[in-house]
């Protein structure tokens, strides 16, 4: 009877510990949320913490940098980015770097995350 008790309480246990591996997997599943570069319409950034990724489809990406970016907002030049990986046309989130084109300044993005584009914001 022991034995029945132990082994119970162990499933139980494990059951409680994965509960809640499903929701986990889906938010932080470790891959990097990606966009194809093909898809962006235009960029536009409200600050210098962040890039905001207006897609055809009128999707839209919100890009943190990984720390402020100084001149970001204010860079009348844009910046320039590379694929993340080469030989594809994707960038990707926590894996790109951008090259502010008035100071030559390199920052790390940070997380993209898909947002609901205001209504009336799918164009410059």
């Amino acid at each position: 009877m022991t034995k029945h008790f132990v082994v119970t309480a162990a499933v139980i246990g494990a059951m409680a510990l994965t509960a809640g591996l499903p929701a986990m997997a889906a938010e932080g599943s470790g891959r990097p949320v990606c966009i194809r570069s093909y898809d962006i319409d235009h960029t536009e950034t409200p600050n210098d913490n962040t890039i905001l990724f207006y897609m055809h489809g009128h999707k839209l990406f919100k890009a943190d940098m990984v720390n402020r970016c100084v001149g970001l907002r204010n860079n009348t030049r844009g910046f320039t980015y590379q694929p993340t990986n080469p030989g594809t046309d994707e960038i990707c989130s926590n894996l790109l770097t951008i090259h502010l084109n008035d100071t030559g300044q390199v920052c790390l993005v940070g997380a993209i995350t898909p947002v609901e584009a205001p209504a009336g914001k799918t164009s410059p």
